[in-house]
């Protein structure tokens, strides 16, 4: 799965420093969100509220 992969080569990179991955979910559908939801990342970022508000609604709630 090459989102997986990507996100991992991420963290390798972040490794040992003192930055936390945030997923930027910018105009990406809910399904992707899911699936990064379900390799076990929690924390997402979005700069529009309207999106916002469209997707929590279809996402668990113990995302932050």
């Amino acid at each position: 799965m090459q989102l997986q992969k990507n996100i991992k080569t991420i963290e390798e990179n972040l490794s040992g420093s003192d930055c936390k991955l945030i997923i930027v979910t910018k105009t990406r559908p809910v399904e992707v969100l899911q699936e990064v939801y379900d390799l076990g990342y929690k924390t997402f970022g979005e700069n529009r509220v309207q999106e916002l508000v469209s997707k929590y609604e279809a996402l668990p709630k113990d995302i932050r």
